[in-house]
């Protein structure tokens, strides 16, 4: 049986941040709850890491703070060691990022 490892994010980009290898994506969802019957929202942020050097490229000339983004992406669990202890780490792997609007001016 084949198995899936997809997340699905629309969002608005919070920051880019350009790191030796990869480039980072922070984008915030927002949600809505009923809490005592009263209406309640939140925002999520989610770090996207891109390890393809064409779509960041892309991305950091036409993607800017405020934007609205359409990303499709996978988990990666990894862990290192620092200090002597093992740390554990959870990505979101960008296969595919979109612009779906520009932030209005």
């Amino acid at each position: 049986m084949r198995s899936v490892n997809r997340h699905t994010l629309l969002g608005h980009v919070g920051n880019i941040i350009q790191l030796k290898n990869v480039l980072k994506v922070n984008i915030a969802t927002n949600r809505e709850w009923l809490s005592d019957g009263e209406r309640k929202t939140g925002t999520d942020w989610v770090q996207v890491t891109i390890l393809d050097k064409k779509q960041a490229d892309w991305i950091e000339e036409n993607v800017a703070q405020g934007d609205l983004v359409y990303v499709e992406s996978r988990i990666s669990n990894s862990s290192y060691e620092r200090d002597g202890e093992q740390v554990y780490t959870t990505d979101v792997i960008a296969q595919l990022f979109n612009l779906v609007s520009k932030k209005a001016a």
